[in-house]
């Protein structure tokens, strides 16, 4: 994994969520205490969120409660220095404030109740927090191609498709991580949420807040998302757009990466 501090990843779209979240000519170098005080501090002036009003990075604490209880009882996220899994964790609670409030107190409310060990809700927030996409469709047939993991289908027939009836928004911020070395065999891990055609016709930002607002409204539920097997494998580098290589059609015939095993049915489309 890369060590060294740099911004050329915002211009993939994995990262298209991240845009405007900081200005990279402000942050030459590892962002110290200050810069991550100042981040958050520019997030709230330019109305992002609703963010948490104790929400703060803050850099190399160690909590001696759990980390999603010391996090839902101080707003203190524990953020390691020149780390990039923490780097990306902070620009996820500045993306998805609604998301990240909701994942954290969905974890708050699952030790309470004496899941101190993870079962398989907690196993399913945490992959969704760490390796998810939000896969907004307006089409059925798009959303079956996916859960059926037809992915000649998926990604030849309906290539058009992408970002008009259907479209990744990446939330895990460990894919971010990766994505900055990716290699054959990434995948994410897909919730679909099923959208009108017009959502489309909204700006970046507003289709990111309607996605924001649906999916921390779904985690209020514990009943929903009950198992890690509601989340769907994506290969990240069939998605057109996103892998150079995929432009040549044979690109997909590695059944190694775009695998056409049939897991067992899951219910995780949401209307």
């Amino acid at each position: 994994m890369q060590a060294d501090w740099h911004n050329r990843y915002l211009t993939h779209p994995l990262y298209h969520p991240l845009r405007g979240l900081f200005d990279p000519a402000t942050l030459p170098d590892w962002p110290d205490q200050a810069a991550y005080d100042r981040l958050l501090a520019e997030a709230r002036a330019a109305g992002l969120g609703p963010l948490p009003d104790k929400l703060r990075f803050c850099c190399d604490l160690e909590p001696d409660a759990y980390y999603e209880m010391h996090i839902g009882g101080t707003g203190e996220v524990p953020t390691r220095y020149a780390n990039w899994h923490d780097w990306f964790n902070a620009l996820a609670w500045l993306a998805w404030p609604r998301s990240k409030s909701a994942l954290n107190a969905r974890h708050v409310r699952a030790i309470e109740r004496g899941e101190v060990k993870r079962g398989p809700r907690r196993d399913a927030a945490t992959l969704l927090d760490e390796c998810g996409l939000i896969v907004a469709v307006c089409d059925p047939a798009l959303t079956q191609a996916l859960d059926d993991m037809q992915w000649h289908t998926l990604f030849l027939r309906h290539r058009a498709d992408w970002g008009r009836r259907i479209q990744p928004f990446a939330l895990g911020h460990a894919l971010w991580e990766v994505g900055l070395a990716p290699h054959i065999g990434w995948c994410g891990k897909a919730l679909a949420l099923a959208v009108e055609d017009s959502f489309f016709a909204l700006d970046a930002g507003a289709r990111l807040a309607e996605l924001d607002r649906r999916l921390a409204t779904l985690l209020d539920d514990d009943a929903w998302l009950a198992s890690p097997r509601e989340l769907w494998p994506l290969p990240l580098l069939g998605i057109p757009g996103w892998w150079p290589d995929n432009e040549d059609p044979a690109f997909y015939d590695n059944t190694d990466y775009f695998r056409p095993t049939r897991r067992a049915k899951s219910s995780s489309v949401t209307s």
